[in-house]
């Protein structure tokens, strides 16, 4: 008897994911356990300021990351994700990529002093809420960009400027957008083949790949997160000049001086 959608939709619902979720639990549980093991705690803001700069710019993929050398960035301390640290000719202080970036395309180790990887950005950032007791779980494991908002917060970071997290996706791209998440080059070449469908980043993928979420659930993950900063004692203003389709954070026209 051939298995239906709707039986694996079932066992889905009622056996793969209840399991997994008891996995994550665990791991989540082992992590903290070490956490305070190892007092990794100390890294973080809350609890030594001293240790981390007061003002971080942090650098995505999009057109506008290139604007950063319109800036002053003395005293600034820089976390770029993904491709984004292409846009820089000098060494870059934080670099973090998602789980599944390739291999190929990661940048030497010359090019950034420290490498952020999911234990930190993703495990410890949840355990140091759960240390400080906060009143929500940080919203990571759903982009790379909210992955690094939510460790700068966690850093004690009080002022993190945003470029190149632009969300002005090209239209013509979403409409033939498949909504699935690919590295394959070839793929996403024959997909965008016609005319006006240029990129909208300068270096990357060029698909919208956090629209997966729906924009709707996406702009309410970025709301969370503006109203979490606050916990954080944190700002979150955003640097650049061009407009998208997500608009939450305050913008404002240069860095100022804490």
């Amino acid at each position: 008897m051939p298995i239906t959608n709707k039986t694996l939709l079932t066992l889905k619902l009622h056996v793969y994911n209840p399991i997994r979720n008891r996995i994550k639990r665990l791991k989540e549980y082992i992590s903290y356990l070490y956490f305070l093991q190892k007092k990794i705690y100390r890294k973080f803001g809350s609890t030594n300021s001293s240790i981390s700069p007061r003002v971080l710019l942090f650098v995505g993929s999009g057109k506008s990351a290139l604007d950063y050398q319109k800036h002053n960035l003395d005293g600034v301390e820089i976390l770029t994700v993904n491709n984004s640290i292409k846009a820089f000719q000098r060494k870059i202080d934080y670099y973090m990529c998602s789980t599944d970036f390739p291999k190929d395309r990661k940048p030497s180790d010359s090019q950034y002093k420290t490498l952020v990887l999911k234990p930190s950005y993703f495990y410890n950032v949840l355990n140091h809420a759960r240390y400080h007791k906060l009143k929500f779980r940080p919203n990571v494991g759903k982009t790379i960009f909210l992955d690094g908002l939510y460790w700068a917060m966690a850093m004690g970071y009080k002022k993190i400027y945003l470029l190149g997290f632009d969300h002005d996706y090209n239209p013509n791209r979403i409409k033939k957008w498949d909504g699935k998440y690919t590295l394959n080059q070839s793929k996403l070449e024959e997909l965008f083949d016609g005319p006006n469908e240029e990129p909208d980043a300068f270096y990357g993928q060029g698909t919208p790949d956090p629209l997966r979420h729906g924009q709707f659930n996406l702009v309410e993950m970025f709301e969370k997160a503006k109203e979490h900063a606050k916990e954080y004692q944190c700002q979150i203003i955003n640097l650049s000049n061009r407009k998208g389709m997500i608009e939450v954070f305050d913008r404002k026209e240069a860095i100022e001086p804490y």
